[in-house]
């Protein structure tokens, strides 16, 4: 006999056979726990500088390429790509996976430190971000 023709001849048993099934399911859906947005450490950081006033090649010529060089030393090290805008910087810094987040970051803001002084006068501090799930919108 095939299935079908079981299901057919012998309803009651199919209709408890499904029942079985929905209640098992709903009882593993109520116990199995869903993360939408697991916790993931990122491997980016990103700087942003303000300077008032300043032209987007300005902000490119005195800003962006002055902090590129100073992060280009830190170790571990995958991809910088900057974004010069009219009054801002914002540079983005990428490391190789397992890559420890904080000691990297510590390193960047060792090399703005050392770089701060050849900045514009009116530049803002810079300012150094870690990125992370957290900073997604839920």
């Amino acid at each position: 006999m095939k299935l079908y023709e079981a299901s057919v001849k012998k309803p009651i048993t199919t209709a408890i056979i499904f029942v079985a099934v929905v209640v098992l399911g709903l009882f593993s859906l109520s116990k199995l726990s869903i993360d939408m947005l697991p916790d993931i450490e990122m491997n980016q950081a990103i700087v942003i500088v303000t300077y008032p006033g300043a032209s987007a090649e300005d902000v490119e010529n005195n800003v962006s390429k002055t902090l590129e060089s100073a992060l280009s030393t830190v170790s571990d090290l995958k991809k910088i790509k900057s974004t010069s805008k009219e009054n801002t910087a914002v540079i983005n810094v990428e490391f190789n996976w397992g890559t420890d987040l904080d000691a990297a970051v510590n390193d960047m803001r060792d090399k703005i430190e050392m770089v701060k002084s050849y900045l514009p006068d009116g530049c803002s501090n810079p300012i150094i971000m870690k990125l992370s799930t957290d900073m997604m919108p839920g």
